[in-house]
């Protein structure tokens, strides 16, 4: 390249990169001038997102999600960012924050419809799954602290590996894990909820979650296995059902068609978030590897048929009637499945917020619900008879009249968690037996006895799942004639826990380790720092390495077959399989006032007390105490079934 050629190409840099400058100096100019505008829209939601929100009351004690700042923006375009001193009048203030909270909500329902929004139409459906074990999955105060002490251990390469499973729409929406559930997007926080499986038209098979949902409002196409034969029908009767699907026009709006997902309705579908394998190759949970090899794959029965029909945890058929009512106006009937999704999950948090209740959202915020005392009794008469001049409350529920119209909201929410209690004792009971009790000693030489315990269900493991968690044992009263006990296994410490290695009652010497102690949860176990391993009920690592790390193993596992750092030591009981329960009483324990009689008792709950202590530094959403989520879970532990037996000794 000779001198000239080199110089015009300098040149023709030169000015390439100056005319660059030039009109990106011109574009900022004319955003800067927009911004400024008396047409200009005023803040966007997107500008809203990048500025951290704070909840403030309004004058009549109502609460926006909204900054300050953003207010005084909002309320006059014209003013320039940096001058933040300027007050805009209260009224105007109001105005506008609930102008910008209904633009945001309307944002948001646009790219994932809240369940309440399908609950207009769905009623039956909608019921079932607001008080389900799936749109608890996110509300979990245990959940969401577990995974953060998780993230904790492990420098926080488990990311948010928990979290996409327990809100596919908060993962979507690029979410914090770690954020309070007060803060959330109304559908984030509503756990499994329904457009997480209607607005998935692609096959993930075991994933461990990450799904790829649909975006759009409600008028959008939903999936489903039976297609749209019956949606079809609804649109060409606009004039019964009165529907639209195009906004802006005056009707009952609707998804405008439901494309069939054949998949929806497969076992498979099941295992994106119920087959859950770490990073380490660590298996969490193994429910649809459980399955594939059980007697009901073998004859075909699927995951739906015992878990969407009838009777939760049987394959029982389905029932039938309308898929929707629209305008009260009910579609044709045809097969109905069960969304209530039973599982031994169960409620720890204030009624006001759980189950999901459209009334009850609308007429507080999950804030002001946990201002309200109903342990106290507010909004009874027993109570709001005794109130005084002199007694504050909260701004929101300083009115009587508030008061009594959230109690019977809250009547409601009781009556609806009762109806969630007697499905999950249903799944409980068809997954638990109590069999036969067989004496192998009766003699005032001593009691020798067996309890049989069965896993009633053909397709799964049980417990199954996070069976880390699961707490399944029995309690074992011995008494002589008397009522004197001469033997008790499966009692609980003060805390709530059985007597094993893991109670800090035991631990700390207060109480005597229960040597016949059954039960069936697995245990996780992991390498010692000091050599050999040890229980844990957090399934992470503890190497000689300064720090725990849930990543990929350097290892062969070519002998082991798993990590070397950790593994599952499983003691569920096997699809139709069973399990023997032995217990002895020494000649030195018995009175000698027999006959003996033995109180037997299959007991379940979500999860032991001393998980609770372990994840307590991480604190909990809502700003539970410890202390009030352990009692919360305690009070959920239940008696599944009783038996008693005799001994016959000498006397």
């Amino acid at each position: 390249m000779n001198n000239l050629d080199r110089n015009n190409l300098v040149y023709l840099v030169i000015f390439i990169f100056v005319s660059f400058i030039y009109y990106g100096c011109q574009s900022n100019s004319s955003t800067i001038k927009l911004s400024k505008s008396k047409n200009a829209p005023t803040t966007s939601v997107v500008k809203a997102k990048l500025i951290k929100k704070e909840i403030f009351k309004n004058e009549d004690g109502t609460k926006n999600l909204i900054t300050k700042e953003l207010a005084k923006e909002v309320s006059n375009p014209e003013k320039e960012v940096s001058n933040p001193e300027k007050e805009v009048p209260d009224s105007e203030k109001d105005s506008v924050l609930a102008a910008a909270a209904d633009h945001e909500a309307l944002f948001l329902e646009k790219k994932f419809p809240s369940a309440a929004t399908c609950g207009t139409c769905h009623p039956k459906h909608y019921k079932e799954w607001s008080v389900s074990s799936h749109s608890y999955s996110q509300l979990s105060p245990v959940y969401v602290s577990l995974s953060s002490k998780i993230n904790e251990l492990t420098s926080g390469t488990n990311g948010d590996f928990c979290f996409r499973c327990h809100s596919p729409i908060g993962a979507n929406l690029g979410e914090s894990a770690f954020m309070s559930n007060l803060d959330r997007h109304p559908a984030s926080r509503e756990g499994i909820t329904c457009v997480v499986c209607h607005r998935l038209n692609k096959d993930y098979n075991k994933r461990s979650g990450r799904l790829a949902l649909v975006e759009g409002g409600l008028l959008q196409p939903v999936f489903g296995p039976k297609g749209n034969e019956e949606m079809a029908r609804v649109l060409d009767n606009t004039d019964v059902y009165r529907v639209v699907t195009e906004e802006g026009v005056l009707g009952r709006k609707i998804h405008k068609e439901v494309k069939q997902f054949a998949s929806i309705s497969q076992p498979v579908f099941c295992a994106t978030c119920h087959d859950v394998t770490l990073f380490n190759g660590f298996r969490l949970e193994e429910a649809f590897s459980e399955y594939r090899t059980s007697p009901a794959a073998k004859r075909g029965t699927t995951c739906q048929d015992c878990h969407m029909g009838k009777e939760q945890g049987v394959a029982s058929g389905y029932d039938v009637g309308p898929g929707a009512v629209v305008g009260g106006k009910p579609t044709k009937d045809r097969k109905i499945t069960s969304h209530f999704f039973a599982g031994p999950d169960y409620s720890v948090i204030h009624p006001g917020i759980f189950p999901h209740n459209a009334e009850a959202q609308e007429m507080a915020s999950m804030a002001e619900w946990l201002d309200f005392d109903h342990k106290a009794g507010w909004g009874t008469d027993e109570f709001e008879d005794k109130v005084t001049e002199d007694m504050k409350f909260p701004v929101r529920w300083d009115s009587v009249d508030d008061r009594y119209d959230a109690r019977e909201i809250l009547n409601s929410q009781f009556e609806h968690l009762e109806f969630g209690r007697n499905l999950r004792m249903q799944v409980l009971r068809n997954g638990y037996g109590l069999g036969e009790i067989v004496t192998d000693q009766s003699s005032e030489d001593g009691i020798r006895f067996r309890v049989r315990v069965n896993n009633k269900t053909d397709g799964h493991n049980v417990p199954t799942g996070f069976t880390g968690e699961r707490l399944v044992w029995l309690h074992v009263v011995v008494t002589d004639r008397d009522g004197k006990t001469v033997l008790e296994s499966g009692d609980l410490d003060p805390n709530g826990d059985v007597r094993d290695r893991e109670s800090s009652f035991v631990h700390n010497g207060e109480l005597p380790l229960d040597s016949q102690l059954f039960d069936i949860r697995s245990r996780f176990v992991v390498s010692n720092l000091r050599g050999g391993e040890r229980e844990t009920i957090i399934p992470v690592p503890y190497p000689v390495t300064t720090i725990p790390f849930v990543r990929p193993s350097t290892n062969s596992l070519v002998f082991s077959g798993e990590p070397g750092t950790e593994r599952n030591h499983r003691r569920g009981i096997e699809p139709a399989g069973h399990r023997w329960a032995k217990y002895e009483v020494d000649e030195d324990k018995l009175t000698g006032k027999g006959p003996y009689k033995a109180k037997i008792e299959l007991k379940a709950g979500m999860a032991p007390a001393n998980l609770v202590g372990d994840i307590q530094g991480r604190g909990f959403d809502y700003a539970m105490s410890a202390r009030e989520v352990v009692d919360g879970v305690a009070a959920g532990y239940e008696t599944l079934w009783k038996k008693e037996v005799n001994f016959k000794t000498s006397n």
